[in-house]
């Protein structure tokens, strides 16, 4: 037998993805007005640097349910990460190095946003089955029944109780499951994982 209970939580929360959007934004309106301003050399830069970061930051603030929604945020943040880019090569070449402290780490958190959000809005899940508990997005991903001394479902609240202290506890998304009937499945598993646990104690 096994279970799948899913979690109200997402990989990644919309807040988090909406407030990279803006920091980008903010970095491109800096950068392209410092660079109309005082280089001579490339206004035509600066000027569409600033445009792009003033167009960004309007339609994460007024369309932001589009931004961050799972067709349009990937392209968005890929054009991004190529405008930091082109400027953090831009930077190094002309040795400017504030722009390429702000910029390098601007790409570096926009490559890792492009990979991290792909998986974003996925629904987590609590897997039980007779091997023991996989958990989502902690350290420590499985907990086998010999380490658990008690599983509670109540109020919509999951609680892991294991034998060293820890404790973990997540809110769980509406579902038909039967919980006393799942409750009672997984004290059945910590019984019959008892006698393994005593041995290696041993």
């Amino acid at each position: 037998m096994a279970y799948d209970l899913p979690l109200v939580e997402e990989k990644t929360k919309p807040h988090q993805i909406t407030t990279l959007h803006l920091v980008s934004a903010l970095a491109f309106i800096g950068a392209g007005s410092i660079i109309v301003i005082y280089n001579y050399t490339i206004p035509g830069w600066g000027l569409s640097l600033l445009v792009t970061g003033l167009a960004l930051l309007g339609i994460t603030m007024f369309k932001n349910k589009w931004v961050i929604s799972k067709k349009t945020n990937p392209v968005i943040r890929l054009l991004e990460l190529i405008i930091a880019i082109v400027f953090e090569i831009y930077s190094i070449i002309g040795q400017y190095r504030f722009p390429i402290v702000i910029f390098g780490g601007l790409c570096a958190a926009l490559a890792f946003a492009l990979f991290w959000e792909r998986k974003s809005g996925n629904q987590l899940f609590v897997h039980v089955d007779n091997d023991g508990l996989s958990l989502p997005v902690v350290r420590r991903r499985f907990i086998p029944w010999k380490e658990v001394d008690a599983v509670v479902l109540r109020f919509g609240t999951i609680t892991i109780n294991c034998l060293d202290n820890h404790l973990f506890q997540w809110n769980i998304a509406d579902s038909d499951m039967d919980n006393k009937q799942f409750e009672a499945y997984c004290n059945s598993k910590v019984e019959e994982n008892i006698a393994k646990r005593a041995t290696d104690d041993w």
